[in-house]
C-alpha cells in the first residue's frame, strides 16, 4: 500500500480548512517531509512498511504523534 493510499484511510482533519483532508492535501503533506513513519520520511508513492510501529504529522511543528 502506498503512502497516500494509506494516511487517505485515516480521515484526517485539515488545518487549512475545515473538514477532512482531501487527497490534493494529503499528498501536499507527504511532498513536503511532513509525514514520519517507522522513523522515515514518506513521499507520496512510496510503500508503507507493516507493521506500522509509529506515525508522526508534522514532526517540526505541532507534533502529533497517531501511535
Amino acid at each position: 500500500m502506498d503512502a497516500l493510499d494509506f494516511l487517505s484511510q485515516f480521515r484526517l482533519f485539515s488545518r487549512e480548512r475545515v473538514g477532512f483532508a482531501s487527497k490534493s492535501e494529503l499528498r501536499r503533506w507527504l511532498e513536503a517531509g511532513n509525514v514520519i513513519c517507522n522513523g522515515k520520511t514518506l513521499k507520496a508513492g512510496d510503500e508503507v512498511d507493516f507493521p506500522v510501529e509509529s506515525l508522526i504529522i508534522f514532526p517540526k511543528g505541532k507534533r502529533i504523534t497517531l501511535w
